[in-house]
């Protein structure tokens, strides 16, 4: 009995046990629906119909099945990984399809504790921040669903690591996978330029003092990080040409994905605004089984007590930043408003998903003011209390996040008691 204990203060097996609680519930009931929901009948479906080799699947012009749709509004490199998972597998059930995204929802769980390692220079801080981010919730649908964003989360997290170790050449290639996924990547420009300007090149750990010499030292990054992550999205298209389309006809395709995301006027009952995402105010109803005497539901949403949690740090970071004019808590803070801000002047209808990058950064946050308080024994029950509040959350979610089925009543109860959005409405 001592050596559970023991075993379980050393900070790699923590890690592990976090990593491999990660997997076996992201992987759990991973082909259940086998069959599309939600924007899978856009992203699964066309990486479906580049496993056949369909030329019209690329075309935004080409008509598509009743009830189904091309999807080509995003960079194809998400679809074309779900279309060579079904390969590889020889399989395309929906398990097959969903699971590379699985995998990297996992290594971006693996991600947030480096982060905050580099960050943060805190073993305890990175095991908190990296078990936030597991339960998030928000993050956690998205990867069991076969669609691009955990692909560009994952990626940029990537990009954003190896930028922060100052491998700038592999920093652009993965800010190319994850521009090649989804075009909101570009953001990744302006943290980097500000990064550049006002923190890498300062001495110490403080803020605001722009070097002479900042263009001169980082100049070469500039081809880094314009024909690296260019030529990786022409790459992503190379099907495109080989089926026989122009590059008249991508140009084109280009500007029709711009005037689609600039100009998309649609409505739906699960769109929110931007400023509600924190607070998971409007979560989104991907899926519902009716059976006998049982409901089964699968919402994107976020872990309420993380969001409201990490919401808190976030203002306690933004005073911290100033109160210490620390570089490395600013860095946290760029990352979740870099995401997320962006988000209040598109014209473009939104949902709770676009929030999906600011998360892992609202994780680090919350386990940098956690670590804090686990500082003062008076106060670590309380931290630790936060912590069961926050599992406890999620597990209560669990159900909703993944389709299981529970009793009629028990379901509706959950919705009567619940400020979201009510599908019994």
């Amino acid at each position: 009995m001592l050596f559970i204990p023991k075993l379980l203060k050393n900070p790699k097996v923590i890690l592990i046990l976090i990593l491999l609680f990660a997997i076996a519930i992201r992987l759990y009931r991973l082909d259940y629906p086998n069959k599309f929901y939600f924007d899978e009948v856009y992203h699964a479906f066309t990486a479906k119909e580049y496993l056949k080799g369909s030329k019209e699947a690329w075309e935004y012009w080409a008509t598509p099945p009743p009830g189904l749709a091309y999807e080509w509004t995003h960079p194809p490199l998400a679809k074309e990984i779900m279309t060579a998972s079904m390969f590889i597998t020889n399989s395309q059930d929906g398990w097959a399809w969903r699971l590379p995204g699985s995998l990297l929802g996992v290594l971006s769980v693996y991600l947030v504790y480096l982060l905050a390692i580099t960050l943060l220079k805190d073993q305890r801080t990175a095991l908190i921040s990296a078990f936030i981010f597991s339960i998030d919730g928000l993050n956690f649908v998205q990867s069991r669903i076969g669609m691009n964003d955990i692909y560009f989360v994952t990626f940029s997290l990537l990009s954003i690591l190896f930028f922060l170790q100052k491998k700038f050449f592999w920093s652009a290639i993965f800010l190319g996978f994850s521009l090649s996924s989804k075009w909101a990547a570009i953001y990744l420009f302006g943290i980097y330029l500000i990064m550049l300007l006002f923190v890498l090149g300062t001495k110490k750990d403080k803020l605001f003092k722009i070097p002479i010499h900042i263009i001169k030292t980082y100049g070469r990054l500039i081809i880094y990080f314009i024909f690296i992550p260019t030529i990786i999205y022409l790459v992503s298209y190379i099907p495109f040409f080989l089926l026989g389309h122009s590059f008249e006809q991508f140009i084109e395709l280009q500007k029709q994905m711009w005037w689609y995301h600039t100009g998309l006027k649609a409505t739906h009952g699960y769109s929110s605004l931007w400023w509600s995402w924190p607070l998971n105010l409007y979560p989104i109803w991907y899926f519902v089984d009716y059976g006998k005497d049982t409901i089964a539901n699968i919402f994107s949403s976020g872990n309420p007590a993380v969001f409201l949690l990490g919401s808190l740090s976030i203002l306690l970071t933004i005073y911290q930043t100033i109160r210490k004019r620390s570089k490395n808590l600013l860095i946290i803070l760029l990352g979740f408003f870099a995401f997320w801000l962006p988000w209040s002047i598109s014209p473009r209808i939104m949902f709770l998903y676009h929030f999906s990058p600011s998360v892992p950064f609202l994780a680090l946050a919350l386990g940098y003011q956690l670590n804090l308080g686990l500082s003062n024994q008076e106060n670590s029950r309380k931290v630790i209390s936060l912590l069961l509040f926050m599992f406890l959350s999620f597990v209560l979610i669990y159900p909703f996040l993944t389709g299981i089925p529970l009793p009629n009543n028990l379901v509706k109860l959950f919705f009567l008691t619940n400020l979201s959005k009510n599908p019994f409405n």
